[in-house]
This record gives structure tokens, sequence and C-alpha cells, in this order.
């Protein structure tokens, strides 16, 4: 009998230990991971992702098109712009590199369009596509700013 009654208190002791030692850590995710995530939810139209990345007041500029948006319904509301004259486009990343809280992408836009040209002119079913620069901050796991830049002209070449 007193082989079992150490025996017992030993497995408990082995088994506390045991639970202290393993302590599940999540995962960390990096802010070129949530930047990462965006441009995702955008190549998949998806609005709800698009909705738990960007802060609540997060906005997302798009200095050619002279667009800002302040929230996730005004970029979504965008979104769903982009997706109706656009609903083939592809948002490749080519580079990027994140320091700090900032991470700057290097990309690669092409779809099919159709609306109006830079002279307001109506086309359809145009292939198009071009190069641009993007800008993010991310604060606390969220979208804080996103900031386009590219050069619209060289789209409708």
């Amino acid at each position: 009998m007193t082989r079992w009654s150490n025996a017992v208190p030993s497995l408990l002791v082995i088994t506390v230990v045991a639970c202290a030692v393993y302590e599940k850590k999540q995962p960390v995710v990096g802010d070129k991971a949530i930047v990462d995530a965006y441009v995702r939810a955008w190549n998949q139209h998806d609005t709800v992702a698009l909705d738990t990345l960007l802060a609540p007041d997060g906005i997302h500029e798009d200095v050619a098109q002279n667009y800002r948006g302040v929230g996730p319904k005004a970029v979504i509301n965008f979104m769903r712009g982009v997706m109706k004259s656009q609903p083939d486009y592809k948002w490749t990343v080519n580079n990027e590199v994140e320091d700090g809280n900032v991470v700057a992408l290097e990309w690669k836009w092409t779809s099919t369009y159709s609306g109006p040209d830079l002279t307001g002119k109506q086309i359809t079913n145009k292939r198009m596509s071009g190069s641009g620069t993007s800008f993010a901050e991310v604060d606390n796991g969220k979208i804080k700013r996103f900031t386009d830049y590219y050069d619209l002209a060289s789209y409708f070449r």
C-alpha cells in the first residue's frame, strides 16, 4: 500500500508540473500578415474580412482616384464600386517591406474594366493593368491607414 500511496502524489506532482510547463501560446500575427489578409480580402471580394481588418476609424485612400474613405462601411462601398466596374480584378503583391507598424507594398493590378475612361467616354471590357505602391499603418492588429499610389492614366494605355 505504501508503494501506491507514494505513486499517487508523485503522479499528481508530475501532472501539475507538466500543465504548468505546457502553456499554449497564441500565434503572433505580424502587421505584414494583417496587410496580406487585407489584400486577400480585396481579391476574394470578402467584405466581411475587410470589416474585421480595418479599424473602426481606419482610412483607405486611393490617391489616383481622389478617394478617401473612413471606416469599414465606406471602404466596403468603395470595394463594391470597384467590383462592379472590374469584376475580375486581381491585386498581386510583388514586394513587401515591414518597418515597425508600417508595411510598404509594391504591386500589380490587372482587370477587365467597363465604365467611363478618364475623358468620360464609356468603354466596355477593356483589359487593363498597372503597377503601384501602397503604405499601410497597422495599430493593435487593425489597419489604421492604407494609402494607394499609382498612375491611373497608365492603366488605360
